[in-house]
């Protein structure tokens, strides 16, 4: 009985102190959570996610120019995000290249350079350029 009666104890001030902590943890989130939002609310089109939104934008601009778009090869996503600039306003300059096969089958390199805006679920071509680079050798 004495047993039960500690057990119970312990419980009631274990369940006590989690209810306080508890509420100390949430307020904590709140604060981090709040923190966290004004973070990207400044910097939410400067976002890796908004950058790769514009570069996979300006793809469709691309392979609707190519001959053969269902051989385009574009850069891995590391190197994407080297190709693509923020210029503010909700405004991105991307200059990349892609691979695609021509009509005889030859692989060529063309480069672009495209600036995207992108507002909301708009996205706006405001200068979009190809131009071929050459054969690529087959290995």
């Amino acid at each position: 009985m004495l047993a039960a009666l500690i057990a119970l104890s312990g419980l009631f001030v274990w369940g006590s102190r989690q209810h306080g902590s508890r509420g100390e943890a949430n307020g904590q989130k709140e604060s981090a959570a709040k923190v966290d939002t004004d973070y990207k609310v400044v910097h939410a089109s400067d976002s890796t996610s908004g950058k790769l939104q514009a570069y996979n934008s300006a793809t469709d601009f691309v392979i609707a120019s190519l001959q053969e778009p269902r051989t385009a090869e574009f850069p891995t996503t590391k190197e994407k995000l080297k190709h693509i600039k923020y210029l503010g306003d909700k405004r991105y300059q991307v200059d990349s290249w892609v691979d695609s096969q021509d009509t005889y089958g030859a692989m060529t390199r063309r480069s672009f350079s495209c600036i995207i805006k992108i507002d909301g679920a708009s996205v706006i071509k405001e200068r979009f350029m190809i131009e071929e680079n050459g054969y690529i050798p087959r290995s």
